[in-house]
């Protein structure tokens, strides 16, 4: 139980993740020609660990929210399939940075190279929503069983 309650207290380290991630994109948008592609990709990687972070959450507290969600089925396929394909899309788009050499050759070698480490970043982001996808489902199966219990008790009674 010390182990689950250290995990999820470690979860909120995410938000230093998120408020460093908004620091960087508000810097770019305010100085693009300075800091475009160098905080584009360290605010997607900083978002990634925001979302593994994420996963360190303790499955068994859940929210009415997440009650209301995780009672439609249909909802949570449409989730599970969103939340896969936004994962598979990031690493296509890393592995497309990665090798950005090769498919634009044209492009200057700093610019290259920044790509190349923007797509390195982007697979941060995608184990970031796999692990998100992990969380979603492990909470969706705990909230299932707590749902078996609670009709089990009210057919004993």
């Amino acid at each position: 139980m010390k182990t689950i309650r250290f995990f999820h207290a470690l979860s909120h380290v995410r938000w230093v993740f998120f408020a460093w991630s908004i620091y960087l994109m508000v810097q770019a948008f305010r100085h693009p020609a300075r800091y475009a592609l160098a905080n584009t990709g360290l605010a997607v990687f900083l978002m990634g660990l925001y979302l593994g972070f994420l996963g360190f959450s303790d499955i068994q507290r859940l929210s009415r929210r997440e009650c209301r969600e995780f009672a439609d089925p249909r909802g949570m396929r449409i989730t599970s399939v969103l939340l896969l394909s936004v994962a598979a899309f990031t690493f296509l788009m890393g592995v497309y940075f990665m090798n950005i050499g090769l498919l634009r050759p044209g492009l200057k070698e700093a610019v290259t190279l920044e790509l190349k480490t923007v797509g390195y970043h982007c697979f941060a982001l995608g184990f970031g929503f796999l692990c998100y996808l992990k969380l979603v489902y492990d909470k969706y199966m705990h909230f299932l069983s707590r749902q078996d219990g609670e009709k089990a008790a009210a057919g004993g009674r």
